[in-house]
């Protein structure tokens, strides 16, 4: 039997006990839950560098899942454009049932073979495709899966169970070794909760590897509402050490892009020359930064 259809030790009378017992238990089993991520760090770190080396060329994260896994990968992909500025044309969500009318359960479409392959035809190569159940054997990632390896794209395969299909047929299998559910075989709790961690981690360490952060900032932000503005105000402010006015001045120059508006206090000559600078740098500001003082010295 699956670890995430077994009865939790803590289960049995469950119903019967106090409200803090309950509430206390229920508590516990996310952070056992989150705690069984620490030993897929070298999984974690490996799926994050293919996904870094997908957006670098150009090419698309995939993340392919159905059910609960299929809400924690569409939260992380669509997530990456606000975070990192990673265009939404590099970011596919594959859902069992599509992503219309989502107030309606499709349980009856994560074995629908068809509809699998039938989404699975916008994988490229070169794409990286993210695989996500918590059995590791359900029918909709695991076709695309299969289609994905076929076609050429780098697979990541993550389950909370062992020796399952995603984690077999993947090239890099992410296993969350998490323990049964305090309901069994609800996996939207524990396993759910681990898979939000480590996409969460993964694609995180993916945008800190494109530059995208720095000293814990997301500079690879675009202003385009008030709150944005004044955060990137503040991301400006603290990376130069700028004033307020120089701030909004290089960020209006800028059309609100955080890093070229840095670059253009740091001593970039233009727009044009803030953009060519961080083109040959890979988009990585620091280093950006440090060419422009290294041209200055030398001009």
């Amino acid at each position: 039997m699956q670890t995430t259809e077994k009865l939790h030790p803590e289960a049995i009378g469950l119903d019967k006990k106090s409200d803090l017992e309950i509430l206390t238990i229920l508590y516990e089993g996310q952070i056992e839950a989150a705690r069984s991520i620490k030993k897929s760090m070298a999984s974690l770190e490996a799926g994050a560098k293919a996904m870094a080396d997908t957006v670098l060329m150009g090419n698309k994260l995939v993340y392919a899942a159905a059910g609960s896994s299929g809400l924690q990968g569409m939260a992380d992909g669509l997530e990456l454009t606000p975070t990192f500025g990673i265009p939404i044309s590099q970011i596919k969500i594959l859902r069992a049932g599509g992503l219309q009318d989502m107030s309606q359960p499709k349980g009856n479409m994560e074995d629908n073979k068809s509809a699998a392959i039938s989404d699975a035809e916008i994988i490229e190569p070169g794409d990286c495709v993210i695989c996500l159940a918590a059995s590791g054997n359900t029918t909709y990632p695991s076709v695309i899966m299969k289609i994905a390896k076929k076609v050429g794209a780098t697979t990541i395969g993550i389950a909370n169970n062992p020796d399952t299909e995603l984690l077999v047929g993947s090239d890099i299998p992410v296993l969350l070794p998490t323990p049964p559910e305090v309901v069994a075989g609800s996996t939207r709790l524990g396993a759910g909760t681990a898979q939000k961690i480590a996409l969460n981690t993964m694609s995180t360490y993916m945008g800190i590897l494109l530059g995208h952060v720095m000293d814990g900032q997301m500079v690879n932000l675009t202003a385009n509402n008030a709150k944005l503005f004044k955060r990137s105000e503040k991301i400006v402010m603290n990376i130069t050490g700028c004033n307020t006015k120089m701030a909004k001045d290089a960020l209006t120059e800028a059309n609100g892009a955080v890093k070229l508006a840095i670059l253009l206090i740091s001593g970039a000559k233009s727009i044009m020359n803030a953009q060519n600078i961080l083109e040959s740098e890979d988009q990585n500001l620091r280093s950006a930064i440090r060419q422009i003082k290294l041209e200055n010295l030398s001009g």
